[in-house]
């Protein structure tokens, strides 16, 4: 009786933190964000999945990923906490009552930066939003954009089309994910190409990244923010953004 109640002891001290502390699920969705989430057939990669498995590594819970899903799914298993993160999202995109009541915040975790493109030598002054006003902007269909009630959108299908349009003049500027457009032009040559040639421009926005936890486990917030903090102090975060935007 000794002996199986000294193997039952070692065997609960072998069990790993993670199981100890259980599982909770994040959501992932089947719709690119590039770099920030790609999605291809359905393996998933980018700078937020590269974080979150970093994170998986200082967190004593397992952090599982869900099935790619559609965003709107996705949002609806999280307010009914079936998924209990959400990385990395602006509190402004899930500002919505339903939203808004099961959510907890973590730090910022990545600042998303919206930025200008002209076409070379097309420039014109800009420092603020009002600026862009009764100009045509090529812009992503179905996007929202920050200041659009003061300029004309030029939708295009996707950002290959809005850069298009830019380097050829169609529209007098283009609005883009700074870290986007820095990984279309590191894994794609055509955009290397004179036809495509177009100019970085200022910032015209800027929102910050945090990860949703839902409020059933608010009581993880601190132990989140401080492996959160832990990934971008020791340089880790800088590394997975350098993996995909260079």
């Amino acid at each position: 009786m000794l002996i199986v109640l000294c193997r039952a002891i070692i065997a609960g001290l072998l069990i790993s933190p993670a199981a100890l502390a259980g599982t909770l699920t994040y959501a992932v969705t089947d719709e690119s964000w590039e770099p920030y989430w790609i999605v291809r057939d359905g393996q998933v990669s980018g700078i937020l999945h590269d974080f979150m498995l970093a994170l998986d590594e200082r967190l004593p819970e397992e952090l599982q990923a869900s099935h790619p899903l559609p965003p709107l799914r996705t949002q609806k298993l999280f307010r009914e906490g079936q998924l209990q993160l959400e990385c990395c999202v602006s509190q402004s995109w899930r500002a919505e009552p339903e939203q808004a009541d099961v959510s907890v915040w973590s730090v910022p975790v990545l600042d998303a930066d919206e930025m200008l493109l002209f076409a070379p030598g097309a420039a014109f002054p800009y420092r603020q939003v009002e600026d862009l006003r009764g100009r045509s902007i090529a812009t992503v269909r179905g996007y929202g954009y920050f200041g659009s009630e003061y300029f004309q959108r030029n939708d295009g299908a996707d950002a290959f089309a809005l850069i298009y349009r830019v380097a050829q003049r169609h529209s007098e500027a283009g609005i883009i994910d700074r870290l986007e457009w820095r990984y279309l032009t590191h894994s794609n040559a055509q955009l290397r190409s004179p036809r495509w040639q177009v100019e970085e421009g200022p910032v015209i926005h800027r929102v910050q990244l945090r990860i949703r936890l839902h409020r059933a486990h608010a009581d993880r917030l601190q132990a989140l923010n401080a492996a959160i903090r832990e990934i971008q102090a020791d340089g880790t975060l800088t590394r997975i953004v350098a993996r995909y935007a260079p």
